[in-house]
């Protein structure tokens, strides 16, 4: 029996000297793990923080820590058509339909990470240009995506948004447009040190519906049938309503 744990000792020793144990680790949260939208929902925004814990272990490091996080939102899909003008007026054309892509993505860095997220970096495959990367026959509609969403925030690329306070202790703020999808979304921070990734931390936050704006969404699927006859109710009142203003005007 003294051999038999002699010998696991022994193994439990090698494996120990083989594999390193993780002398870097993140510890981040978030502001608030729930975000509500109403009626009056112009967007938001929440706070993501986080310490670098090292420990007696830790080497010394030549440059600052790279701090690289990205946010999705949930995943939809996007029809994108070329226009084109035919007899005189603009139709849609050809285009290409883009499986599982996220509503909003977002990637914040230190600038210390600026050339890790730049092409040819080592974390290059975070930016939101690689989102739906095909080949160059489809490369324009990916380019028109990426281009559109960038102008309406939800896709967001900003260097420096994550703020290296101390050595070890970082912040940065998520801005949620007013047109932010409803549902889960997923932030994933990214450690680096001399271009190496050391670990990885994921946590999620949540977009919510709440007041009438969840009451009008919960009668719309519970209730279909009455909530569309009670849409064309509404349009004809107003249509009356309307009709009868202007007569007198």
């Amino acid at each position: 029996m003294s051999v038999a744990r002699t010998a696991m000792a022994a193994l439990v020793a090698l494996l120990a000297a083989i594999i390193p144990a993780a002398a870097e680790q993140l510890v981040v949260d978030l502001s608030t793990p729930l975000v509500s939208i109403e009626t009056d929902f112009t967007g938001s925004e929440i706070a993501l923080f986080g310490v670098i814990e090292r420990d007696r272990q830790t080497i010394s490091r030549r440059g600052p820590y790279q701090i690289v996080a990205t946010v999705a939102g949930p995943l939809e899909d996007v029809l994108v058509q070329r226009k084109e003008r035919r007899f005189g007026i603009f139709v849609n054309a050809e285009g290409h339909l883009f499986t599982d892509v996220p509503s909003f993505y977002a990637l914040y860095a230190s600038e210390s990470a600026r050339e890790l997220i730049a092409p040819g970096g080592a974390a290059e495959d975070l930016s939101p240009d690689a989102i739906g990367r095909l080949g160059s026959k489809r490369e324009p509609f990916r380019a028109s995506l990426a281009a559109s969403r960038m102008e309406t925030g939800q896709f967001t690329h900003a260097v420096g948004a994550v703020e290296l306070l101390t050595k070890t202790f970082f912040r940065a703020v998520i801005r949620l447009p007013a047109i932010a999808e409803a549902g889960v979304y997923t932030v994933r921070v990214h450690l680096f040190a001399d271009g190496t990734r050391l670990d990885t931390h994921t946590l999620t936050f949540a977009l919510r519906k709440a007041g009438f704006e969840q009451d009008l969404w919960s009668f719309s699927r519970d209730r279909p049938l009455f909530y569309g006859l009670a849409t064309v109710a509404l349009a004809l009142i107003t249509g009356y309503v309307g009709g009868v203003v202007f007569r007198r005007n």
